[in-house]
Order: structure tokens, then C-alpha cells, then sequence
């Protein structure tokens, strides 16, 4: 005897595909199955812990049953219920994975990784910046710094102004 949840998740998981599944060559009419799968829903929700043999019986006789229409015959011959509900198992992830949408082709990320600027701690305290911060960071920072301090483009430095620029230009690492 199985237990009712594992029997109930597994016929949940079976009830939608055999609306969907049907071949022109079945001989019984898929409502027929679907009703008897229903009803044994209902069976199996009002069951907590083990089945009875009576539902159990039922429950294989359902699935050998449906096994001989959704199956080829050249698949297997006289599977046993544990090769039955691997095969249908087997079956229900290759459905699941083909019936899900496809993936949104989205656009490539650059890498997440930046290098990190390799330049002295000091130069990096002078411009205001992390010592963990990223290449990029820091040119984008020191050019800033060039602008705003250059001898050329401000003509009226102090000579304090002069040597504080002159000393982060002597830091710089290129």
C-alpha cells in the first residue's frame, strides 16, 4: 500500500496532461479518465495516511490503464507499477519542461567584476574616495580633481593650493 499524499500530489500532477495528452488511436474517451481521476481526488482528499487496498487497487488499475493508451506498445513490455509510474513520471518532466515558455532573450550584462585602482592609500584619501573603490571610480574622480586644481586652468593658486596639487601628481601611478 502507498500512502494518499505522494498517490494525491502524483495524480494532481497527471490531471492536467490528460485533457492535453490524447492520441487518435486511444479507446476510451479522455473524459473518462479525467472523471475517474477526479473521483479518485476526492477519494484520496477525504484519506489522510495510508490507502486502503480497496483505493490503492484502484488507483493502479487507473494508471495500468491509462499506461496501455499513452504509451506505445513498443515501449515496454509487461512493466511492473513501479516502472509504470517512473515512466509517467519521466514523461510529466519532459512535458512540464517543453510547455514552459521560453526564456527571454535579455541583454548581456557586462562582467560585475571592475579592478579595483591600484594606487596609494594616501592619493585616495586626498581625493575623497574608499580605498576599496574600483578603476573607473578613481579616473573618473582624478580627472575631476585635474580640472578643478590645474595650475593652467586656475591662474590665481595659492602656493598651498600649488603643492597640494603637485603632491597628489606625484602619488598618481600610471
Amino acid at each position: 500500500m502507498q500512502q494518499a499524499p505522494n498517490a494525491r500530489a502524483f495524480l494532481r500532477r497527471l490531471h492536467p496532461w490528460i485533457g492535453k495528452a490524447v492520441h487518435v488511436r486511444w479507446t476510451v474517451r479522455r473524459s473518462l479518465y479525467q472523471s475517474e481521476v477526479n473521483a479518485l481526488l476526492m477519494a484520496l482528499d477525504a484519506k489522510h495516511g495510508r490507502m486502503s487496498p480497496e483505493l490503492s487497487l484502484r488507483v493502479q488499475g487507473l494508471l495500468g490503464r491509462l499506461y496501455l493508451e499513452w504509451f506505445p506498445r513498443t515501449w515496454r513490455r509487461d512493466p511492473t507499477y513501479a516502472e509504470i509510474l517512473g515512466d509517467f513520471r519521466w514523461w510529466l518532466g519532459v512535458a512540464e519542461r517543453w510547455s514552459e515558455p521560453p526564456a527571454k532573450p535579455g541583454r548581456r550584462r557586462r562582467a560585475t567584476y571592475a579592478p579595483r585602482a591600484d594606487q596609494p592609500k594616501r592619493l585616495l584619501r586626498l581625493l575623497g574616495l574608499p580605498h576599496e573603490c574600483t578603476a573607473g571610480e578613481f579616473m573618473a574622480s582624478w580627472r575631476r580633481f585635474l580640472k578643478a586644481h590645474h595650475p593652467d586652468l586656475n591662474p590665481d593658486q595659492t602656493p598651498d593650493e600649488r603643492r597640494h596639487f603637485a603632491e597628489a601628481v606625484a602619488l598618481w601611478r600610471r
